[in-house]
């Protein structure tokens, strides 16, 4: 079976395959980007296989590239098990979760919009009436401060979130 959706300015244009062994999805947005991600049918989570430009740059790397763990002052992503660490121990995150702190980490100081990340990580429509990414960043805060972490997720309130680090965390409160 295989579900189309149409292209609205700014979202993707998606088509579904599923079949017995799982689910495909490939999108594509009106600006030229593109991502493929899969689901086997045992999985509960979307893989993120590719993500690139029509004009041929690879912007994620394929599964035989996984992308290198990074480190943003004591957390350490590790994309390919999808953990988060803070100070070399695991820290116990739900999928979206991670994802949520994942998508903040790709871009640390720079600040995403709510509808951005309602998009991007939920995959809701622009103009979903939701608490869900407040209940989530507030969960993932509290994830990090029991694990001595404080302040990393910043809140512009109406407007989104954004990763800060170091220097920044003291800038962004002293700014408040």
């Amino acid at each position: 079976m295989m579900a189309m959706k149409s292209l609205i300015p700014g979202r993707f244009t998606s088509a579904l395959v599923r079949t017995d062994a799982g689910e495909l999805e490939a999108r594509l947005s009106d600006g030229g980007l593109w991502q493929v991600k899969v689901r086997s049918t045992s999985e509960a989570e979307w893989r993120l296989l590719c993500v690139g430009h029509l004009d041929g740059r690879v912007l994620a790397p394929s599964p035989a590239e996984p992308q290198a763990p990074i480190k943003i002052g004591p957390l350490a992503f590790d994309f390919a098990r999808r953990r988060v660490a803070v100070e070399g121990v695991d820290q116990p995150l739900r999928p979206r979760e991670f994802d949520l702190l994942a998508m903040l980490a790709s871009e640390p100081n720079r600040l995403f919009t709510k509808a951005e990340l309602l998009r991007e990580v939920w995959d809701y429509p622009e103009d979903v009436s939701t608490r869900t990414l407040e209940t989530h960043v507030a969960n993932t805060r509290r994830k990090l401060r029991q694990a001595g972490v404080h302040g990393f997720i910043v809140t512009y309130r109406g407007i989104g979130y954004k990763l800060c680090h170091g220097t920044d965390i003291e800038s962004q409160s002293a700014a408040r």
